[in-house]
């Protein structure tokens, strides 16, 4: 259910804070902190990985929205959210290139060119089912924070409950999309990190 028309309600307001897209810009941030010098490298690639993870996918809603191609900024249409994947993945992609050309750790342009084939997969799955972006970005950043980050970012997990309690309580997503997109994520995640490591993380 949209947003317009009804009260705004605490399960609302947690989905506009976990906002997948602000959440993953601001892991980049600290990727950004953790594997570069400090310096105008530093926040150049920082400012890339903003606007392709958040700023691009963000404002193509709204662009959407304002063409009349999406019914509303939430996709709660699951015909419409393609499109919107296909836009992201190609950003995605763009900024993943510009991050490795402009010599970008291989934390910041790997985990950022992953995104591409994710959110092919997403395409797929969203044919039968309309996967939780929400439980799906936030289990795969959870994953990505242990990883990089270590076992004391663990109490970060219980943003995932909090975004899957919001989009149940919201009637955005049934259990089993909520499911699904932990799932994804979580897998994904897992393999395509280690993978990173092993081919680049010395």
């Amino acid at each position: 259910m949209s947003l317009q028309g009804r009260r705004l309600r605490l399960s609302d307001v947690l989905s506009l804070m976990l906002n997948p897209s602000m959440l993953t810009g601001v892991f980049f941030c600290f990727l950004a902190v953790k594997f570069e010098s400090p310096g105008y490298h530093r926040l150049v690639y920082a400012s890339l990985s903003i606007v392709f993870t958040s700023l691009v996918p963000i404002g193509l809603l709204f662009v959407l929205k304002a063409r009349g191609q999406l019914s509303d900024v939430e996709m709660s249409i699951r015909s419409e959210r393609d499109r919107v994947y296909g836009l992201c993945a190609a950003g995605y992609g763009i900024g993943a290139v510009l991050l490795l050309i402009g010599g970008a750790s291989w934390p910041l342009w790997g985990f950022l060119a992953w995104h591409v084939p994710n959110t092919l997969i997403l395409i797929a799955f969203n044919r039968r089912l309309k996967v939780s972006i929400h439980t799906m970005v936030l289990t795969s950043l959870f994953i990505g924070i242990l990883m990089f980050f270590g076992k004391p970012t663990a109490p970060l997990g219980l943003l995932i409950l909090a975004a899957a309690w919001a989009r149940w309580d919201a009637d955005s997503h049934s259990p089993a999309e909520l499911i699904w997109g932990v799932a994804i994520g979580g897998l994904l995640s897992s393999v395509e990190i280690r993978l990173l490591q092993i081919a680049f993380g010395g």
